[in-house]
């Protein structure tokens, strides 16, 4: 009987104390970025860069350049292999398919 007992305390006291409860307190949320965070910023002269599709990059002699996933390719500051920045970022064509998000078209190198 006093097997059962201990057994049955421990239980209990493990499964009260086994998850930690969602106060808020301690939270490792991340907040959403703010409205200064370099890349959600508009390019730094204040103009957005013009769309353009796959074919029209290639047709400028333009290379297209897919973002890694950190968002470089939409900031401000971002610059190609060449030195220079995107001629436009990339866009699916009128009734075409789906371009890959989060592509620019990079000028060639000269």
């Amino acid at each position: 009987m006093t097997l059962r007992l201990l057994l049955a305390t421990t239980v209990a006291l493990l499964s009260t104390t086994g998850c930690p409860k969602n106060s808020g307190e301690g939270s490792t949320t991340t907040p959403p970025p703010s409205s200064n965070d370099p890349q959600t910023l508009p390019p730094s002269d204040g103009a957005a860069r013009p769309s353009l599709t796959a074919e029209e990059c290639e047709g400028k002699g333009g290379t297209i350049v897919g973002d890694i996933g950190d968002g470089a390719i939409h900031r401000p500051d971002y610059t190609c292999e060449s030195g220079q920045p995107p001629i436009g970022d990339i866009t699916a064509p009128e009734g075409g398919p789906i371009a890959v998000e989060g592509s620019v078209c990079c000028p060639a190198a000269s």
